[in-house]
């Protein structure tokens, strides 16, 4: 059962990793990070006579990317970047980091039953050519950290109205491709006359940070928001009155953190949940395994485990030692894949202490105290955050204290903004390998619609 409940949050690690590996001030003192220039898939979709027993498949190499200027092929495997093993896309986010335009590079790929070496030097990401609009790469500074910021200013507007995107809580670059659905929703936006603010968070892409952001803790990742908001407002090029905030999963607990320091025009969010996280966790292994069918039976087996593990995670706060350690869960941990990363500090692709500050942010607390308008939105199909109810509870938070909240079913739509004709369509894309595949095509259009009715409503 665990297995599938961390697959389940391997979906929206999937939807991060499609972007490019790879006070405001001149963008000209951040290097460009490295550009490998390749399209990878898992191994277990190609491993057929590639004879490898681990690595990248790399399906596409670009000839302007690093891999392609090194002459290495495509159709071959990835096992090592500088000497780390690639054996997930995680590992191709390890072996980058702090890699930038110029540094060295070796690979080793598997090619015809042969390890091969490539050595050579990174290129940086290409920078973007949007057709609808200016980019203007930034940097945030503040103590120990120098941010990538970007602005995408829409071509003949003077002075628009800006939307902050807040990414969701992964460690991964901020720069998509065209073809993942937040970047489709934010060229919508653009098109329309919006400007869109994004911002790195620290150590990923090009920023320069003392910490890198598998390292931090909430606190940490707030205060990366909050600078480059108060950099966003120095902006003479947007229109200062109309910010608004779109978080998309933790970015939408984000948003009402941001809001108790600034004045946006409105929130905006999508699949997040508005409960403290400690019961938000609780539902992941009581309620989640549910709409992939587990039977009760072995649900309750399982929250045997790990409903402890999560309150001594969360509530009392014990070490990743402490955690392995104990009687009840410990083994368990390790059957199901989860001691090794924990044992390094990490559960989720977060520091384990990450997920103990966010249990200590007061998430209906902060949603009382928001006065900006609010819209929240759901998709039908969100596994992430589970039922519309708890959408819902943020609705009812704000009015109740005050605020103007509404809340917006979005039908068939799954957490990543894809659309799907039924949930059996979601599961088997999920299950059978295509997601990828259906970031190009199932793009809910109809969000970025109801995103711009509302805030146009919602202007200053």
């Amino acid at each position: 059962m665990q297995k599938m409940v961390l697959n389940s949050w391997v979906i929206l690690l999937a939807f991060s990793t499609l972007v490019f590996s790879s006070t405001s001030v001149n963008s000209q003192s951040l290097k460009r990070s490295a550009f490998l220039g390749t399209q990878l898939t898992n191994l277990s979709a190609a491993e057929e006579g590639t004879g490898a027993d681990y690595g990248l498949y790399l399906s596409q190499i670009l000839p302007n990317g690093s891999l392609g200027e090194m002459g290495v092929p495509a159709n071959t495997v990835l096992q090592k970047i500088n000497g780390v093993d690639i054996k997930s896309f995680q590992d191709i986010q390890i072996a980058l980091s702090g890699i930038k335009v110029g540094d060295d590079l070796t690979i080793h790929i598997f090619e015809n039953g042969v390890q091969r070496t490539y050595t050579g030097f990174a290129k940086g990401k290409p920078k973007e050519n949007n057709p609808h609009a200016t980019v203007e790469y930034g940097v945030v500074r503040y103590d120990g950290n120098a941010l990538r910021s970007f602005l995408y200013l829409p071509n003949g507007v003077k002075q628009p109205p800006v939307v902050f995107f807040l990414q969701g809580y992964t460690c991964q670059s901020i720069e998509m491709r065209d073809n993942n659905p937040a970047k489709q929703l934010i060229n919508q936006w653009i098109e329309k006359g919006y400007a869109v603010y994004l911002v790195e968070k620290p150590g990923m892409g090009d920023s320069e940070s003392d910490i890198p952001c598998m390292d931090i803790d909430f606190n940490q990742e707030l205060l990366a928001f909050e600078k480059a908001y108060e950099a966003l407002q120095q902006s003479p090029k947007i229109d200062r009155q109309n910010i608004f905030l779109f978080g998309h999963s933790m970015g939408g607990i984000i948003a009402p953190l941001l809001a108790q320091k600034t004045s946006p025009a409105g929130i905006m969010v999508f699949g997040i949940v508005g409960e403290n996280w400690y019961d938000y966790m609780k539902r992941i292994y009581i309620e989640q395994p549910l709409i992939f069918g587990n039977n009760q039976e072995q649900i309750n087996q399982d929250a045997q485990y790990y409903l402890p593990f999560v309150k001594d995670l969360l509530v009392h706060k014990k070490s990743n030692s402490e955690l392995l350690e104990n009687p009840v869960y410990g083994e368990r941990l390790k059957q199901d894949g989860v001691a090794d990363n924990l044992a390094n500090g990490y559960f989720i692709m977060r520091h384990y202490k990450y997920w103990q500050t966010l249990a200590d942010v007061d998430i209906p607390g902060i949603w009382a105290k928001v006065k900006a308008p609010v819209y929240v939105l759901h998709g039908e199909y969100d596994i992430q955050a589970i039922h519309p109810k708890y959408g819902e509870m943020i609705v009812t938070n704000v009015n109740k204290h005050g605020g103007n909240a509404l809340f917006e079913l979005v039908p068939k739509t799954e957490h990543a903004f894809l659309q799907f004709d039924s949930r059996d369509e979601q599961l088997n894309t999920l299950n059978g390998g295509g997601y990828v595949a259906a970031f190009s095509t199932h793009f809910n259009a109809n969000i970025a619609v109801k995103c711009l009715e509302w805030m146009n409503q919602h202007r200053k």
